[in-house]
């Protein structure tokens, strides 16, 4: 009868822990070492919002696209550094400056056909008005 453990089926791994690293290997910013294990946390990237803020730039209110594309090409900037934290910043600060860009350039046209509308509609009134 067999009585070792039916898990291993009487195979020894042996220890499993690794004493160095491979070589070229780069210690990552999110990596957290347990002991002799080291546990990798993968974490996605920013959107960078640099399409946006060129159309916010281009279409809307060009001073906050401006700016906004400046945010947008740092947070490229930071992913490159890898550098997750300030890049995800920038990232929120470019998302902001672009929708309130975006914001400001609705408004603005809306306020400006409202105006022109206003000014056709009363100019039609005058012509009807005269004898």
């Amino acid at each position: 009868m067999n009585t070792g453990n039916p898990y291993n089926a009487g195979y020894n791994q042996g220890p499993t822990t690794y004493q160095s690293m491979p070589p070229g290997y780069q210690h990552q910013s999110g990596a957290k070492v347990y002991g002799s294990t080291q546990v990798v946390t993968i974490t996605q990237t920013p959107t960078n919002w640099l399409c946006p803020a060129i159309f916010s730039c281009l279409c809307c209110f060009w001073p906050l696209g401006l700016v906004a594309i400046f945010y947008a090409w740092e947070a490229n900037q930071r992913v490159e550094k890898n550098d997750l934290r300030g890049a995800e910043q920038s990232a929120s600060c470019a998302k902001t400056l672009t929708i309130t860009s975006i914001f400001i350039g609705l408004v603005s046209v809306g306020v400006v056909l409202a105006l022109y509308l206003t000014n056709v509609l009363t100019f039609q009134q005058r012509i009807n008005h005269l004898p």
